[in-house]
């Protein structure tokens, strides 16, 4: 039979990797009961903003209803809320196994508010979402690794967190990147402590799409341009175009292009501090992600630092490494599908760095992430696509 004839779900079974794959995206969803328990007392009533409204009124639809009821033979088809495994962490166990993925990195799916506002409330209900995942994620045996929550507002509450997490299990944490972390950079000698405790407890460190702002926050966001420049005609959008971004079916942020375009500002700006500033030169084993913000910019990014580096060499400052032996050895990046990854390893190499993501359930994963990863793999030395899928991620899947 030709694969052109196959069904998604037969080509993913028949890849020589399916079962072994590392996942470096996912999400999870909290229903309104869970995600009012958690968050209702320190956010208030409109905790959760979009996303909790959507879910409020989705959960009790009929769509919602009818999609659960077929996400099994749909596995590839039913995104969001009513995915398999979207909520319960026995049944992401299932979808991972159909999807072919081993382990998975997972995200929550409020966009971070709590980890991007410096107050008390807000440290307070990472505190409450952290436990959650915890135990969310012990209950899928760790297959699925749900990420705490770090508030970065104040150094000596985010490294007692991370010492509390870690005690209790943890794997994982995400970052915020919308403002310079206690205003400073990551880099500075404060944060010190708190690299040093995630390497030491071995977890792994992200920044995730979302973490810089969203363009449909109430007010702007530090580390995105004012909102005014995504309403132009030059990106072909028409003149009287509303502000407000649309929510789509699983209560996401539709992403524009104009977002999508300046996206990634904040985590190269991180990164490159934290490079620069050489944090992964005081902390060797600091594993570090950088997810969802694609990764066209990360060559261009890394040639102008190991060119700086250069320079700064002739001037008498030292660097262990250049950076892009930093980021081959402590940082991984997703592409996402629709990026021509050959293009990407052959203009600036890196190849160690990219990794496999499905974004499931979210929809910008694709109802095919195989197959549209594999469009690009195919083209390249053969013994990558074990690189891409399987072994560079188990960096931040250990």
């Amino acid at each position: 039979m030709s694969t052109n004839t196959l069904s998604t779900d037969e080509k993913a079974r028949k890849d020589p990797f399916f079962g072994r794959m590392l996942d470096t995206d996912g999400h999870f969803y909290l229903e309104p009961p869970e995600y009012d328990q958690l968050f209702s007392e320190t956010l208030g009533p409109e905790g959760g903003g979009f996303v909790m409204e959507y879910v409020r009124k989705f959960v009790h639809s009929d769509e919602h209803k009818q999609a659960k009821a077929r996400n099994r033979k749909d596995l590839w088809e039913v995104k969001g809320l009513s995915a398999l495994g979207a909520v319960d962490p026995h049944e992401r166990v299932e979808a991972l196994d159909a999807l072919g993925v081993k382990t998975q990195l997972v995200f929550p799916n409020s966009f971070g508010e709590e980890m991007r506002i410096d107050a008390p409330w807000a440290r307070e209900a990472c505190e409450r979402y952290n436990d959650f995942a915890i135990d969310w994620s012990a209950a899928t045996g760790w297959r699925a690794r749900g990420l705490c929550q770090i508030n970065m507002g104040d150094v000596e509450w985010a490294c007692r967190e991370v010492d509390r997490v870690a005690k209790k299990g943890a794997k994982g944490l995400v970052l915020p990147c919308n403002r310079p972390p206690a205003g400073v950079s990551p880099s500075h000698a404060m944060w010190d402590p708190f690299w040093a405790r995630i390497q030491e407890a071995d977890l792994t460190a992200t920044i995730h799409l979302g973490g810089q702002g969203l363009l449909s926050g109430r007010d702007s966001d530090e580390m995105l341009p004012e909102r005014g420049w995504g309403l132009s005609t030059a990106l072909k959008n028409g003149p009287g175009q509303k502000p407000d971004i649309p929510i789509r079916a699983g209560g996401e942020e539709a992403i524009s292009p104009y977002f999508m375009l300046v996206a990634h500002m904040a985590p190269e700006l991180y990164l490159q501090t934290m490079v620069m500033g050489g944090v992964f030169e005081r902390f060797p084993r600091l594993r570090f992600g950088i997810i969802e913000f694609g990764a066209g910019w990360v060559g261009p990014a890394v040639e102008r630092m190991d060119i700086w580096v250069d320079f700064q060499t002739k001037l008498g400052v030292r660097y262990d490494m250049r950076p892009s032996e930093y980021l081959a050895r402590n940082v991984r990046v997703t592409p996402f599908w629709h990026e021509d990854l050959t293009k990407m390893v052959d203009r600036f190499g890196l190849k160690e760095v990219y990794t496999y993501s499905t974004d499931y359930p979210h929809l910008e994963g694709s109802k095919d992430p195989i197959g549209k990863f594999r469009k690009w793999i195919d083209r390249m030395d053969p013994a990558y696509a074990e690189d891409f899928f399987v072994n560079n991620a188990q960096l931040l899947l250990p």
